[in-house]
């Protein structure tokens, strides 16, 4: 469909109809995830939500994807096309379903493994279901198929490549039992599997229905007009922003080897009625796992994309019209056979996500319409771990727990991040219940709460994460494979002089005491509660054996912040400490907030004590160029403006917060910043904890206004980089 903003919509089939069977599609899609639920013994699927689904046309557009993991199906159509190319026309049948997990045909990782099926009617393929879950064990060397030693594909999990899993109708014994032989746990898979097929069966069972009902015809009119109703407002949406470019990236800093670092890179160019997203410059592939292929990174970016530019918008291949993509060849998110990719979709992929959500957050509060819509980085690094072992009754256990579903959400142009919300990713996040977790596998747990201090600081704060902490319970030893990233650096960025959130710690401590201080009636609430060996800041990525008296200990990625952490308001910080969201002595460091012994605000010390932080910025930073002539200040003070935000008036930027001039439209503005670099533990306590909070190759790069001092950014940057990165002055050009 080539549109413009002027036209109106103008379904294929009738208003009425186009709005009963777009609601249908949705409600169709929505039974395909329950029947998953319904059906799946997985807490995976069943209580982790690691699942997704959609209904795509014939040629493979996606119509309507799942709210629950974006990655599996937002690049789906990939498998889809590969499948047509593979199979050929003439070999795709009515009653067949396929099964992938080569991410080099499209599929996530292997673990995500796909199966999806052509619908026919009359002997004309109509569309497409597609269903993801995420299989415990798929095979491979290591339990879980995750294989952080792996050096290329071939020690990982087996691949497979449009196996037909049904025939006409029919599962194939042959094919599911070659499948199920690699698994270690080949129930628990089947009935994934069964789960796959059951909700493929109920979705094309419920399209028939409304072909009976309105015809053939009607319901591919009601694909089309979908495709077509999500471009238009998308372009809509797009023309109403001010063209711009801007800059996000995002560091993973272990590949499952060694504790290298990767960057993904991505500049987000808004031209008119598309959008462009570059991320040329990202990291080349790595030997480790953390590498996906190139459908990865198109997950990636369109996770981003959709609830960052689409909130409003219906989630479809109608959007992906107006986006352009630029992925290099050989790189960690479009890795050349046969390097490892065991792990991608929860590295390079969500990296990728990290990147492309933070250079979009920027162009939305670049626009005076839409930057209520902006956030600040809340995608974190996904928190996994694969168990192993057997219980005193000697039966095995294994699963894949998630701290991911727990982390904080990034903060909101007009208000908080949320607590504990989940992952950008997934919608409908969840979280399986210590109850359940504890009913079905031999752990107990000691505690999982909120986490103090992990909201990124700022006007408005980031959400703070859930920490847990676990022993083992009826059984005598158990491995475990925690894989994370964001250890040694916050991978949830700040925005707008925003801190960033706190970063991801993998904890354990052996040989404590626990046995003895519950016969005595006491459940310790911090490591520093046990006795025992030294605690252990462990890599982002290890396997390792717990025993009897062993405690593991989670925290992933708070949210990061929005503006300045000194115009936060008092009474908010001193609620904030009141929940311990935030500790005493942070309020004060960051917040420049002075509480009374009763916790309630001291106004008068809080005042002297912000105004001294600010003189202190101006008194410390640097710029590199001298300010211009004083154009003067704006009089018109909008105070719906965020803080950190940058004015633009008379052909000058002004500051959004002292109204005062500093640089013409024209001029480079960050030259003419105050700018001072601090360690990256100045942002927050558990940001870089494996390092101390003080990575040497890493800083904070804080600007600020050179009149009052306020905070208009704050970046993690490499010390080798330099700022090379979009200018502000560039987010508000033709604004």
């Amino acid at each position: 469909m080539s549109t413009s903003s002027s036209s109106r919509f103008k379904p294929r089939n009738d208003p009425i109809t186009f709005e009963v069977l777009r609601h249908r599609l949705w409600q169709i899609n929505d039974e395909q995830g329950k029947t998953i639920v319904n059906v799946s013994g997985s807490p995976v699927a069943t209580e982790g939500n690691d699942f997704n689904v959609a209904l795509l046309n014939a040629d493979g557009e996606v119509v309507t994807v799942g709210p629950y993991i974006i990655a599996h199906v937002s690049a789906i159509s990939v498998i889809v096309e590969n499948a047509i190319n593979l199979l050929g026309e003439e070999n795709i049948q009515s009653g067949d379903m396929y099964l992938t997990n080569d991410p080099w045909m499209g599929a996530a990782h292997q673990n995500d493994v796909c199966v999806i099926q052509p619908v026919f009617w009359e002997g004309r393929r109509i569309a497409w279901t597609a269903s993801v879950i995420h299989q415990v064990d798929v095979g491979g060397p290591r339990p879980g198929s995750w294989n952080p030693l792996a050096r290329s594909v071939f020690d990982e999990a087996p691949r497979y490549r449009m196996l037909k899993i049904v025939r006409e109708g029919a599962l194939q014994p042959e094919a599911a039992a070659t499948y199920l032989t690699n698994s270690r746990l080949p129930d628990l898979v089947e009935l994934d599997l069964r789960a796959q097929i059951a909700c493929a069966n109920v979705a094309r069972s419920r399209l028939f229905e409304l072909i009976t009902r309105y015809g053939v015809e009607t319901i591919i009119n009601a694909f089309e007009d979908n495709l077509d109703y999500a471009e238009m407002l998308f372009l809509r949406k797009l023309e109403e922003l001010p063209d711009g470019e801007a800059y996000g990236e995002d560091h993973m800093d272990h590949d499952g080897l060694s504790e290298e670092l990767y960057t993904v890179r991505c500049r987000a160019v808004k031209n008119g009625g598309r959008i462009l997203l570059d991320f040329a410059g990202t990291s080349p592939q790595a030997p480790g796992f953390i590498n996906t292929a190139y459908a990865g990174a198109l997950a990636g970016a369109f996770s981003a994309l959709f609830p960052y530019l689409c909130p409003e918008i219906p989630w479809n291949a109608g959007v992906l019209r107006l986006v352009d993509t630029v992925v290099e060849e050989g790189t960690v998110h479009n890795a050349l056979f046969p390097a490892p990719v065991g792990f991608g979709v929860v590295h390079s992929t969500h990296c990728t996500t990290n990147a492309a959500a933070l250079a979009l957050g920027k162009l939305l509060a670049a626009s005076e319409r839409y930057y209520v819509d902006a956030m600040a980085g809340w995608s974190g690094s996904p928190f996994v771990y694969n168990i192993f072992g057997k219980d005193d009754q000697d039966q095995p256990f294994a699963t894949m727990l998630l701290s991911s579903d727990v982390q904080g959400c990034g903060a909101r142009a007009f208000g908080d991040g949320f607590d504990v919300g989940g992952k950008l990713t997934a919608p409908q996040a969840n979280v399986a219940n210590i109850e359940s977790i504890e009913g079905n596998f031999p752990l107990l747990y000691l505690y999982r709460r909120r986490t103090c201090d992990s909201g990124g600081a700022g006007e408005w704060r980031g959400g703070v994460s859930g920490e847990v902490a676990f022993t083992l319970h009826h059984a005598e030893e158990m491995d475990i494979t925690p894989n994370t990233w964001g250890v040694s650096i916050s991978a949830t960025g700040g925005l707008l002089g925003g801190y960033p959130g706190g970063g991801a710690t993998v904890l354990l401590k052996r040989s404590t005491d626990l046995a003895g201080s519950w016969s005595s009636g006491k459940l310790p609430q911090h490591f520093d509660q046990l006795n025992g060996e030294a605690l252990e800041i462990l890599p982002a990525k290890c396997s390792f054996t717990m025993v009897p008296g062993d405690v593991f200990g989670a925290i992933p990625h708070g949210g990061g912040g929005i503006g300045d952490p000194l115009k936060r308001n008092p009474d908010r910080v001193a609620a904030d400490v009141r929940q311990r969201l935030v500790s005493p002595d942070w309020a004060r460091l960051l917040y420049g907030t002075a509480l009374n012994d009763d916790g309630t605000v001291d106004f008068e010390e809080t005042k002297l004590l912000r105004q001294t932080m600010r003189q202190k910025r101006i008194d410390a930073g640097f710029s590199r160029l001298p300010l211009p002539v004083d154009a003067g200040s704006l009089l018109d003070d909008d105070s719906s403006i965020p803080s950190g935000a940058l004015r633009e008036a008379r052909g000058w930027l002004y500051c959004g917060d002292c109204l005062k001039s500093i640089a013409p439209v024209e001029e480079p503005v960050k030259s003419y910043l105050l700018l001072w670099h601090r360690p990256l533990a100045a942002a927050g306590p558990l940001i870089g904890l494996r390092k101390g909070g003080n990575r040497l190759d890493f800083e904070l790069w804080e600007y600020a206004c050179p009149h009052c001092g306020t905070l208009i950014s704050v970046e993690q940057k490499h010390r080798q980089d330099k700022d090379d990165e979009p200018d502000f002055r560039r987010l508000i050009q033709n604004s």
